[in-house]
């Protein structure tokens, strides 16, 4: 958690440096949803609080660059092969995305006062990891993975993306709604790691997953408010072509 504190404050700092009148700050909270080897999920049943803030570079009116961190807890139930399954852990989620507006939006301009918009970039996320070899044994038994308890700390590379729609509030202030979701490229999210490897009659392994084909996924549906960064007594002719 404290290095992606430490990438986030460099990348924050070294950002707005060069943009300090061309950018904006928010928060973010919502909830969390979990898509993975479990069946029966009732995605979004429960309400697992998730917080965070990100830090936006505008280029123009209608792309941006977006740094963001969330943090909160995935909790599901459901079934893996008809065997009852759950898990409960906190995430920590650091991002880069490209945002791209469906109009013109600028924060506080009246004649762009509101757009839907798309995501899409790269991140991590950090999260707790524990196999326990008995109870994939419940709906496995020719499992391959052992006979100790594995417990460790998970940081997995993310292809996050994602649609929103944002709406001017004030000279600075805006408010949005935003849909999430993050390819996971690990399978431990839910604490199943190809649950269904086996070792056939040939006694050779049989593997069905990978980092990048496997079945995890994480959602985030919630609310940020923005607030554009706008120092100094002149505007800054960079930000002020963007309303022409």
């Amino acid at each position: 958690m404290k290095k992606i504190l430490l990438v986030f404050a460099t990348v924050w700092i070294t950002v707005s440096g060069f943009a300090q009148k061309t950018a904006d700050i928010g928060i973010w909270g919502g909830t969390s949803a979990y898509f993975g080897d479990m069946n029966e999920v009732a995605e979004f049943n429960a309400f697992n609080p998730n917080f965070g803030a990100y830090f936006r570079y505008n280029f123009n009116a209608r792309v941006g660059l977006r740094t963001m961190i969330l943090t909160g807890t995935f909790a599901e139930e459901g079934l893996i092969e008809g065997v009852p399954w759950t898990f409960n852990k906190s995430v920590q989620d650091l991002s880069f995305q490209i945002e791209i507006n469906y109009l013109k939006y600028i924060l506080g301009v009246k004649n762009t006062p509101f757009s839907s918009y798309v995501t899409f970039g790269l991140g991590v996320a950090y999260f707790p990891y524990k196999m326990d070899p008995l109870l994939i044994e419940s709906f496995n038994p020719d499992h391959i993975k052992g006979s100790e308890v594995i417990e460790e700390s998970v940081i997995a590379t993310t292809l996050p993306f994602g649609i929103g729609f944002k709406y001017n509030l004030g000279r600075r202030l805006g408010v949005g709604v935003e849909y999430q979701m993050r390819k996971l490229l690990s399978d431990k999210f839910d604490d199943l790691d190809d649950p269904l490897a086996i070792l056939n009659n040939e006694n050779e392994e049989v593997f069905y997953t990978s980092g990048v084909h496997n079945m995890d996924w994480s959602a985030y549906l919630g609310v940020h408010l923005t607030y554009m960064i706008y120092l100094g007594k002149k505007a800054c002719p960079a930000y002020e072509s963007k309303k022409k």
